[in-house]
C-alpha cells in the first residue's frame, strides 16, 4: 500500500516534469541543443529506471518509503509553488535574461525547480541504491550546478546585475541561508 502511494508520488513527479518541460519553460537558444538532449536522456533514465525498481523491488522497508514519500512530497511542493511564483521563465539554455523573482520559494533558494529535481532523483537513488540511478542522480546534479552558474553569469551581465547582485548575497544557490552563518561569514 505504501509503496504504490510512493509510486504516486513519483508518477505526478514524472507528469510535473513533463508538463514543466513542454508547457512552462521556454527554449530561446538552440545552440546548446545536445546538452538538452543529454539531460532530457539522464531523466528518462532516472525515470524509467525508478518505476521498473518499484515494480520490480520487494525488500524496501517502510521506513525507507515513508522517507522517500515525504522527499517526493517535497519535491512536488517545492516545484508546483515554484511554478506559481514564477509564472514563467526562461529554460537553462536559454541566452535571455528574464525577470528576477525573489519571492516564495526563490525567497528561501535561488533556484527551488533545480532543488525539487535534485530532491526527486535523490530519493529515488537513495530508495533503490541503484548504481545507474546513482550515476544520473551525479550526472544531473552537475547538471544543475553548471546550468545555475550559468544562468547566474548571463545576468550578472545584464542590466539586471546589480539587484541579483544584492539577491544573491541574501539567498542561497540551493541551500536556504540562515543568518547565523551570514553573519559568521561576513566576520571574517
Amino acid at each position: 500500500m505504501l509503496a504504490n502511494m510512493v509510486l504516486v508520488l513519483f508518477v505526478a513527479i514524472i507528469f510535473s516534469l513533463i508538463w514543466g518541460r513542454l508547457r512552462f519553460f521556454k527554449i530561446n537558444s538552440g545552440t546548446s541543443s545536445w546538452l538538452a538532449l543529454t539531460y532530457d536522456l539522464a531523466v528518462a533514465v532516472q525515470m524509467i529506471v525508478t518505476v521498473w525498481s518499484f515494480l520490480n523491488v520487494t525488500s524496501i522497508t517502510k521506513l525507507s518509503l515513508l522517507v522517500c514519500a515525504l522527499l517526493y512530497l517535497l519535491s512536488l511542493v517545492l516545484f508546483w509553488w515554484s511554478i506559481v511564483k514564477a509564472k514563467s521563465l526562461d529554460f537553462a539554455f536559454s541566452n535571455h535574461v528574464g525577470s528576477i523573482v525573489t519571492s516564495g520559494p526563490f525567497g528561501l533558494f535561488r533556484h527551488p525547480f533545480y532543488v525539487s529535481y535534485i530532491i526527486a532523483w535523490f530519493a529515488g537513488s537513495w530508495l533503490f541504491g541503484s548504481i545507474i540511478l546513482w550515476a544520473t542522480f551525479l550526472y544531473l546534479l552537475a547538471f544543475y550546478v553548471i546550468s545555475a552558474r550559468k544562468e547566474e553569469r548571463m545576468i550578472m551581465l545584464s542590466d539586471q546585475a546589480a539587484q541579483y547582485k544584492v539577491y544573491k548575497n541574501n539567498v542561497g544557490m540551493f541551500l536556504p541561508r540562515i543568518k547565523l552563518w551570514k553573519r559568521l561569514n561576513s566576520e571574517r
